[in-house]
């Protein structure tokens, strides 16, 4: 299982070491462990051009899942790519009572279910089924580590 890790940040660094574990402890709880992904950290700029494009939204959003087509056919598959805008992330994370750490941890297994096929836009059964996998993702990943330095 691969994660291939880019940011476009100046101001802020991840660890890397620690979030591409991180990640594949996502994918292993998701009942995916050999699939592969991409996860890339941006700011408020790229994230509202990606949201722009290719939703037709014109804001910066906090994660956006580009999933690849008919990916999980194979278990060694490259599933897609996160996206992950760290000043929204930043900003949401009191709102939400949560650590910067624990609301990035949040928005990568959301942007990682939607990868593996999960979608809360569908229907409101799948929006609880999807929430329920979250939360069951991200109490047994806590405590979570430094993400960020």
């Amino acid at each position: 299982m691969a994660v291939w890790l880019r940011s476009h940040l100046r101001q802020v660094s991840v660890r890397p070491r620690t979030v591409c574990r991180l990640t594949q402890a996502v994918l292993q709880q998701a009942g995916f462990p050999s699939v592969n992904l991409s996860l890339t950290f941006v700011g408020k700029t790229r994230m509202q051009k990606l949201n722009g494009t290719y939703r037709q939204r014109n804001y910066a959003t906090d994660v956006l899942a580009f999933p690849m087509q008919d990916a999980l056919q194979s278990s060694l598959a490259f599933v897609g790519d996160v996206v992950i805008c760290v000043p929204v992330a930043l900003a949401q994370a009191s709102r939400f009572h949560n650590t910067a750490d624990e609301e990035i941890l949040r928005l990568l297994i959301h942007g990682t279910l939607h990868l593996l096929g999960y979608d809360h836009e569908t229907t409101e059964r799948e929006a609880k089924r999807m929430k329920r996998k979250e939360h069951t993702i991200f109490r047994r990943l806590s405590p979570v580590p430094r993400l960020l330095a």
